[in-house]
């Protein structure tokens, strides 16, 4: 009996040490994943990002300035360039990562010279106005006062492909009826239109500030031309979107989400975070940021972008561009999906967030 009982007491004690050695195996493990999974919450993502070095891009100052891109992980860098030529040609050279302000006719025009370009965003709708000198701001009040005039616009800008648009659309021929200067950028075209060079400027948002200055006067804006064009895209390359399934970018497009409701509900905060880099009043920086004819939006509205890609063809802006896809060229899955996951991470803002899923439903699907 008392080896029955010492042979059961041996026994137990080997399964007690088997179930020990085990579960210190599994701990190991669980603290392994857990380990891993940790480290890929902490990773942090890096990104240049490009856009127009007059006034910056709003979305992308109040995301940094309330801290949205330190929440996702992301470290960014802001590169400014003077023209979108200067800013696309840099994406594609990848010496940035991004492009945020670089309009929509531009990243289109590459893409039908073949970049591999893809929009994932959006940034600005509207905004961009027309500029006469003040002796002739009374001479313009339809299409029809364009006729016989030296029009300036910025090349592959897309206020210039709205402005050319209308006047096909409005029975006017701008190859024959009026004189289209192209220049490279909106510091050229001020510079033509306060010296007299031209009749008019078919301007850009970003050359708000320095036509106020030089008390140049605004006969219209692309908005009216268009009320619902598009503008700035955020754009990137394609084989960037493979790394990681596109992380970085998406985290990017959340935080330019949380920023628009910060735009739009706090607009005083906008101004704080355009003050960082823009050494003006308050007043003047409110007229930049939060003028009511710039929209700033980061869905993508493809149904816009496909709208623009069609007149760009139409009007023969784009050659050679029969056989190319778009929709190829426009993703739109990284922003559906981090509306999915600030739906899932802000229960409280859910609301808020449905209605930019409707909203994004209504402009892409």
């Amino acid at each position: 009996m008392k080896k029955l009982l010492t042979f059961k007491t041996n026994l137990l004690l080997i399964v007690l040490t088997a179930a020990v050695v085990l579960a210190g195996c599994g701990t190991d493990t669980d603290t392994e994943k857990a380990s891993s999974s940790e480290a890929k919450e902490e990773k942090t993502y890096e990104l240049k990002v490009g856009y127009g070095q007059g006034n910056g891009a709003a979305l992308f100052d109040v995301a940094n300035y309330e801290g949205f891109f330190e929440d996702e992980n992301l470290k960014v860098e802001g590169v400014g360039f003077a023209s979108s030529a200067d800013g696309l040609n840099a994406l594609q050279a990848g010496k940035i990562d991004l492009g945020m302000t670089f309009g929509t006719a531009a990243p289109l025009t590459f893409i039908s010279k073949g970049s591999d370009f893809s929009i994932i965003g959006g940034h600005l709708e509207g905004g961009h106005p027309i500029l006469v000198q003040e002796k002739d701001k009374d001479q313009y009040k339809t299409l029809e006062d364009y006729k016989g005039k030296k029009v300036g616009t910025i090349r592959m800008f897309t206020s210039d492909i709205v402005f050319r648009s209308a006047l096909s659309e409005a029975g006017i021929d701008w190859k024959k009826d009026l004189d289209i200067v192209e220049f490279k950028t909106g510091g050229d075209l001020l510079q033509a239109i306060a010296s007299g060079k031209i009749d008019v400027a078919v301007s850009a948002g970003s050359t708000y500030l320095k036509a106020k200055e030089q008390n140049l006067a605004v006969v219209g804006w692309s908005n009216d031309l268009n009320p619902t064009h598009v503008c700035c895209r955020v754009v990137t390359r394609e084989e960037l979107l493979s790394e990681d399934n596109g992380e970085a970018y998406k985290r990017f497009l959340k935080a330019l989400i949380r920023a628009e409701r910060v735009r739009n509900e706090q607009p005083e905060e906008a101004v704080k975070a355009a003050k960082t880099h823009l050494k003006l009043d308050d007043a003047t920086v409110n007229s930049i940021v939060n003028e009511e004819h710039a929209h700033y939006s980061p869905d993508p509205n493809s149904k816009e972008v496909k709208k623009m890609w069609e007149q760009m063809k139409s009007i023969g802006y784009v050659e050679n561009a029969d056989d190319i896809d778009i929709n190829n060229h426009i993703n739109l899955d990284l922003y559906e999906r981090s509306l999915d996951e600030l739906i899932k991470e802000y229960p409280e803002d859910k609301d808020y967030y449905q209605k930019l899923l409707e909203r994004f439903n209504e402009q892409n699907l």
